[in-house]
């Protein structure tokens, strides 16, 4: 259960972070040059949806509880804006939207399973 708890905990920072990149560093680089190097970065954008897709995957194979449609729907749903993020220029759609909406998502999958206690 320990583990679980931990995973959740990461999986939120983790959204919290991309949520944090998505939105404050654009902004942050018309002010401080060196930030637009971040902004671009191509591979931090998988490294962060990969890593919220291993985690958020990872829990419901590890406590039977997470199997349920309140935690599976958001989370799935949360990973999939996120990886249609990393697609955004070929759909046509924003990037920065996407990636809000999935992180989003994903930390209330997350948030939503500590506050029942599982």
């Amino acid at each position: 259960m320990e583990l679980a708890v931990k995973s959740d905990r990461a999986a939120t920072a983790l959204s919290a972070l991309c949520i944090v990149h998505c939105l404050a560093v654009p902004l942050l680089a018309g002010v401080m040059p060196f930030l637009a190097v971040i902004s671009d970065a191509v591979w931090l954008h998988w490294l962060f949806a990969g890593l919220a897709a291993i985690i958020s995957a990872s829990v419901p194979f590890r406590d039977v509880l997470a199997r349920t449609p309140g935690f599976v729907v958001p989370a799935g749903l949360g990973i999939s804006f996120l990886i249609a993020g990393l697609f955004a220029e070929e759909l046509g759609s924003s990037e920065t939207i996407l990636t809000v909406i999935g992180g989003l998502l994903v930390a209330f999958a997350h948030i939503r399973r500590m506050v029942q206690g599982r």
